[in-house]
Parts: C-alpha cells; structure tokens; sequence
C-alpha cells in the first residue's frame, strides 16, 4: 500500500491513497471528483456523491483565502497539506485518528459504546451504527469539546460519520448501518471494505 501523509486526516481519502486510486500531493479538483464518485458507487446500493459538490469541498479544502482558493482552482488540492485547513475539526470529532494519523484504540472502544448488534445482510450478526446511533456519538463527541470547538465544526461532522454509512454503510434487514469492523480497517488499516474493492477491480 502506498505511503499516506500525516497531513490528511480525513480517513476515507487517506484510503483512496493507500490503495493508489489518488496522490498524496496534489489532485485536480474534476480528478478528486470523479474518482470520488467512482469509488463511492462500488458500496452496497451504488450510493451517489455528487462530483461538483466534491469539486466544492475541495476547492476550499487548503484555505479560504484568494490565493489558496486560486492556487486549489487551477492545480488541485494539496491532501498531504489538509491537516489544520477549514475542515480540519482540529480534535472536535472521533479523535480515533490523533495529530499524526496514529489510531487510538480507547476512541474505537468508546465509539463501540454507540453500537448495537445489527443483522448483516447474510443472516449474520455484527456490531454497526445507524443513523440514530452516529447522531447520537457526533453530539456527545461535539459536547466533549466544549471550550475549543467551533459552531462549524458540528456541521463538518455531517461530512464524516454520515457520509461514511452512505458510502461504506451496509444495508441490513433492519435498514442500512455502518459496521464497527469497517470503520476500523478504514482508519488503522486505510482499507476499503473488500467487497467494495472487489466491484473496483471488475470495472
């Protein structure tokens, strides 16, 4: 698996680069769209990811001042330099990725805390999280960082949990779900789920 930079906090695009279907330095925006996109149909439903709301995000990904905005516009956007950016929650979400993407085994066990057993789509059972359940961990995780959190940050947690049941989340019996197993080799492994890397490699 390829080398990920420290500077790229997110998990799902620390993936993508771990498994080579993006750079660790620079990526043209219409790039970081389509692949995202691309990636993002192989989970169970074929789930849409808009590619012009992708483009957006990356867009202001670096920073937020006119020469950031340019310099993203015209050459793409810097993954190994996202750490610390406007979408950094800088310790207000899960923290089971610290400052330098090491993963922090008590965050996992407090987010299995949030769990329940769910019935996975062949009849077996495993520990996952629905909507409720992701709600649910995000406010307590935005209640933990009174003091140094931003009113923005809560927002930006819509962007993590929630969009990772839409990508990678299963759909059980009882209704879609993201399992506990699959969030952690996504953040310790910087692996997709299998089944999503098999339909990949048939495209």
């Amino acid at each position: 698996m390829a080398e990920v930079s420290a500077g790229n906090p997110c998990p799902f695009l620390r993936a993508l680069v771990a498994h080579d279907y993006m750079s660790d330095d620079v990526e043209p925006l219409p790039v970081v769209g389509r692949t995202l996109a691309r990636v993002a149909a192989t989970g169970d439903g074929s789930p849409a990811l808009p590619a012009r709301v992708v483009r957006l995000i990356a867009l202001i990904a670096n920073g937020l001042t006119p020469a950031q905005l340019l310099r993203n516009a015209r050459h793409g956007v810097r993954l190994n330099a996202l750490r610390g950016g406007p979408l950094d929650k800088r310790g207000s979400g899960s923290r089971i990725l610290d400052q330098q993407a090491n993963g922090d085994q008590s965050e996992l066990d407090q987010l299995d805390t949030f769990a329940s057993n769910k019935q996975r789509p062949d009849g077996g059972t495993e520990r996952g999280l629905d909507l409720a359940e992701i709600t649910r961990y995000m406010e307590a995780n935005y209640a933990r960082a009174r003091g140094h959190r931003r009113v923005i940050d809560r927002k930006l947690m819509d962007f993590e949990f929630p969009a990772l049941l839409t990508v990678i989340g299963r759909d059980g019996p009882q209704g879609r779900y993201l399992s506990l197993d699959d969030v952690r080799r996504l953040f310790i492994e910087l692996r997709l789920p299998q089944r999503m890397l098999d339909r990949l490699n048939h495209r």
